[in-house]
Order: C-alpha cells, then sequence, then structure tokens
C-alpha cells in the first residue's frame, strides 16, 4: 500500500487514481417527467428510485446514471433507454471501469448528499460528477468480478419488471374469470 496525495488514504501500489471525466463522456437526459408511458417499450429513467417506461429512446449500451437531484441514486443499465433532464447518463471510454466508477459514484453521492458543513444539497452539477475520483487497478482483470455483478443485478432487474408487468396484466383476467388456473 502507498499514501496518495489526492485520496488522502493509502491505496495499492501501482493503481492509480482518475477523475470520471478521463474515463467516459458525461451527458444528461433531454426529457421532461412527463415523458413516460405506461406501456412503453424502453427503460425511462428519472431522479426517483424506479424505472419508467417510454415509447423510444435516445440512449443505446452500458451506462451508469447518476440521478442530479430528488434521491440522488445511481444506477446501471444496459440496452436501450432514455432519460429525464436531470439525469446524468455516463458512458465509459473502456467499459473495463464500469463497475469502479458506479462504486465511486454511489460513495460520492453519499458525501455530496451529507453536505461538508451539515447543508442539504439540493442538486448534483455535471462537474460534480466529472471530478468524481475513481481507483483504477493496475490489472483490469480485477475488475471484471465487480461488472460481472453489475451485470446480473441489471438482467435480474429486467427480469423482476417484466413478471410485475405479467402480474399486473393476469390478475385482473384472474379476478374476473377470463383465464383460470389449472390444477
Amino acid at each position: 500500500m502507498v499514501y496518495n496525495e489526492v485520496l488522502k488514504r493509502e491505496i495499492p501500489e501501482g493503481w492509480e487514481v482518475k477523475n470520471i471525466k478521463d474515463l467516459c463522456n458525461v451527458v444528461t437526459g433531454k426529457e421532461d417527467a412527463n415523458f413516460a408511458t405506461s406501456n412503453g417499450k424502453y427503460a425511462f429513467f428519472t431522479c426517483g428510485d424506479d424505472v419508467l417506461k417510454c415509447d423510444s429512446y435516445a440512449f443505446e449500451g452500458k451506462a451508469v446514471l447518476v440521478a442530479g437531484n430528488g434521491n440522488f441514486n445511481v444506477k446501471y443499465y444496459e440496452g436501450c433507454f432514455n432519460a429525464y433532464q436531470r439525469t446524468y447518463v455516463l458512458f465509459p471510454k473502456n467499459t473495463d471501469y464500469i463497475g469502479m466508477m458506479h462504486k465511486s459514484l454511489i460513495d460520492s453521492i453519499k458525501l455530496f448528499t451529507q453536505g461538508a458543513n451539515g447543508s442539504i444539497v439540493k442538486f448534483i452539477t455535471k462537474g460534480d460528477i466529472e471530478n468524481t475520483k475513481v481507483i483504477i487497478p493496475d490489472n483490469t482483470n480485477l475488475l471484471y468480478p465487480l461488472n460481472l455483478c453489475l451485470s446480473k443485478i441489471d438482467t435480474l432487474k429486467k427480469e423482476n419488471m417484466h413478471l410485475a408487468y405479467l402480474r399486473d396484466f393476469l390478475l385482473p383476467l384472474l379476478m374476473n374469470g377470463q383465464v383460470s388456473v389449472q390444477s
């Protein structure tokens, strides 16, 4: 371990510290909250915890999403999606670093929202996100388990959303007798 002046703590020897802006492109969504539809095909990210649906997408790929106001959550998503105007979308230049970016942003969001002097942060700026520090290991193979976990979590969340959709579709049909369950 060696002491890192930027982080003011020790990190493994050979590892480096970079800013988010060096690892990815940070853009914001363009849509307002009314863009969501009840039966949309694509994920729509707002500053809330829930992932909504919409009819068209503006982004595609592996991304980290940061809610710039509201409850300041950090999400990971793979696929086609759209985003609210106060949601920051981060596309890594190298997807090997996406897990470390996600983890660093979660830790930074906690610091942003606690406020240095007890003040409450009302919103997070693009500069706050771009200047978030990320520790990069000297061997990218060390990042594989973290990235695999993020991908698996994303897959399970999508499956849960699909199951909730099926439940909401089938339950009224079952309750009014239009369908039945064989024993």
